[in-house]
């Protein structure tokens, strides 16, 4: 399996989690890709962080824009891909399984819903 992974408010959130998470990906021969809408000039920090986080990864991809994830999913092959960005989610073909995380960005606790744009969501 490839699988896609996003870099701030998921990786950032929960390193506990997506460092045992990659590990096991990677020791049973899956791709794990690290995408983000980080400077591209940051590539020797980013890389340094996901090693102090203990993620384990095989390649690093900068996106251009949050949507660009989109592209890079479908180049890459994803077959999974996490995000807590509807964002970086709309543009991510339909081969491509989709796990929106939840955190305090795209989530009121307090309330109980889900945040997003006018833009970006139908209501039903």
């Amino acid at each position: 399996m490839r699988i896609g992974l996003d870099f701030d408010g998921l990786l950032d959130e929960q390193p506990g989690f997506f460092g045992f998470l990659t590990s096991a990906l990677r020791s049973a021969g899956h791709f794990v890709a690290v995408l983000t809408y980080r400077d591209p000039a940051t590539r020797s920090r980013t890389t340094a962080e996901l090693q102090r986080l203990g993620i384990v990864h095989d390649e690093l991809h900068f996106a251009c824009s949050l949507g660009d994830k989109g592209r890079l999913c479908r180049e890459l092959d994803i077959d999974i891909y996490f995000d807590d960005q509807d964002e970086c989610l709309a543009d991510v073909g339909e081969q491509t399984t989709v796990f929106k995380i939840r955190n305090g960005g795209n989530f009121d606790f307090d309330e109980h819903k889900w945040l997003s744009t006018e833009r970006l969501t139908r209501l039903l």
